[in-house]
This record gives C-alpha cells, structure tokens and sequence, in this order.
C-alpha cells in the first residue's frame, strides 16, 4: 500500500484502514497543531474480535521522522465487551515526540505485519503519512505556580519545626537550673586544678607555674579583671576594692610574693613551699564555693 501525505488526524477524526476480515487499524495523533515547548502523542491501534492472542503482530519499528525526534513509547492491551458476549481486543502503542522547530513535522507511514495464529496466513498493514503543525511555544505559567505553592508549603513546614525547636531549647533552658544546679566558676577551678597539677610531680616549677596561671585565670573571670597581665600589687589592689576578708587577702599576699620570688628569682621550689602555695589556693577556692552554695540556699552541693 502506497503512502499518501495526510494532515494529523484527532482522536475523533482517525484514519482507519480496513483488513478483510478482522483487523481493524487506526494511526492517529491527539491534536494537529502543537506548541513548540509540547510533545506530540502518537497512536497506534489494531482491534479485532476474539482473544487477545488471536494475532501474533511483528515487532513494529521506529516511525521515520521529519522535524521530530522520538521521547519515548509504550504499550497497552484491553478487551472491549459487546452486546453478543464477546469481546473486542485492542492493542495501543503510544508514542511521544518533541518538535524541533517551528513548521511542519511528519510521521511517516507505519508497517504493521502479523500472522493469524488460527489460519496461518500473513498479512500487512500501513498507516498514511500524518503532517503536524508545530506553532509557537505556550507560557507554561501553571508549572511556574505549582513551583511557588511547593516553595511556599516547603517553608511553612520548615518554620513551624524550627518554632517547636525553639520552644523545646527554650523550656529546656527553663527548667535546667532546677534538674541541674550550675557549678561555681570556683569549683569548676579547684576540678581544673586537680586534672593539671601534680603535687607528687618531681617537676615542681612547672607545677608551681601551671598552678599560678590557672589561678590567676580564675581570678580574672571571678573578679573581672585583668589578672594574667596585671602585677601583684594591682591584683592586691583590685581584691581588696571587692571587700574581700583581710586575713584571706594577706594569705593570697604572702602566696603571690613567693610565686614572684621563684618566677623572677628562678630558684628551686621545695615541696613543702609548694603544699604551702597550694593549700592557700585551694582553701581560697574552697570558701568561694562555699559562698556560692550559702547564696542559693534552694540548691544543695553533691
């Protein structure tokens, strides 16, 4: 059968080709006139009545193509009842394909080959050359719209965890000092000490000067004020100006003036000098945190 240039049939308006006695055969495309930015549909129907398996049809190749490249294709089968009991068989190959250009496309004839599995007998069948006007691409404003919805919807569902996230750290925060008292900037030293200076250590200059520095760091965060670059008489000073007890402030006195001794001095720290310097700080450490303890009487030391 000869191909005849045919305009793009509708789903309404198909060119059918009759195959005496049976098979009926339509090529159609679902509209004639396509935007550019649009794909083109293309079917393919054979229908018959009886089984399904009644005809075995060949494998169909590729429509050739002009202004159109192929997206992709699929297959369908369905039964059709009739009135008389029976059923009509319908086999659908659907294909889907992009325009190129503006201008017009064509789907070149299909071949259709089969073979009646009852009789024996072959036969073929071929659809008309289908023209398709490919026109100006449509606004795809609806894609656009269902984009923004998303975004939108996105970020309510992103505040509202963020808000429960926030109230949770929140209450959290509220009921912290209840369940778990803070520790005394003092404690927290007198745990540093313990971890960083070795009374026992055969090296007691670094010990003496780990043990200096790190009281002078809590000096510094307890009394706001400068004490790693200040002079031991500004440090006196300062402590005196916080109505500190004189005896501890003479205690601390004697203490810094030995550590300054053996900083400058460079001489050899006895051990008995260091348990000396250490039991001050210790001890001054020890009634900071127990004033701390005295001032919230609600929250008991472990």
């Amino acid at each position: 059968m000869n191909a005849v240039p045919l305009l793009a049939q509708s789903a309404d308006d198909t060119v059918t080709v009759a195959a005496p006695p049976a098979i009926e055969f339509k090529a159609y495309v679902e509209q004639s006139r396509v935007p550019l930015n649009q794909k083109v549909i293309f079917h393919v129907e054979l229908s018959w009545i009886g089984p399904l398996n009644r005809y075995e049809i060949q494998p169909i190749e590729q429509p050739v193509l002009t202004n159109l490249l192929m997206e992709g294709s699929g297959a369908a089968n369905r039964l059709i009842p009739l009135e008389n009991g029976k059923y009509r068989s319908v086999k659908t190959i659907t294909y889907q394909f992009r325009p190129m250009e503006m201008g017009m496309a064509y789907i070149d004839g299909i071949l259709i080959r089969y073979r009646d599995r009852v009789t024996g007998e072959e036969d073929q069948l071929q659809s008309q050359r289908i023209m398709v006007e490919i026109v100006e691409p449509v606004a795809e404003g609806g894609k656009h719209v269902r984009a923004i919805i998303y975004i939108v919807l996105l970020g309510l569902f992103f505040s509202t965890v963020l808000y429960f996230v926030v109230q949770y750290v929140r209450r959290r925060r509220m009921t912290e000092p209840e369940t778990r008292p803070a520790m005394p900037l003092a404690e927290r030293y007198l745990v540093k000490i313990g971890q960083e200076v070795d009374p026992r250590s055969t090296n007691l200059a670094e010990m003496t000067r780990r043990l200096s520095r790190i009281f002078r760091e809590y000096l510094s965060r307890e009394f706001e004020f400068p004490t790693l670059e200040a002079s031991t008489s500004e440090i006196l000073t300062h402590l005196r100006q916080k109505n500190l007890d004189e005896l501890e402030v003479n205690r601390l006195e004697a203490v810094f003036h030995k550590l300054d001794e053996i900083k400058f001095a460079g001489r050899k720290v006895e051990p008995t000098e260091f348990m000396e310097i250490y039991g001050v700080i210790e001890a001054f450490l020890n009634k900071r945190k127990e004033l701390w303890y005295a001032r919230r009487p609600e929250v008991k030391e472990v």
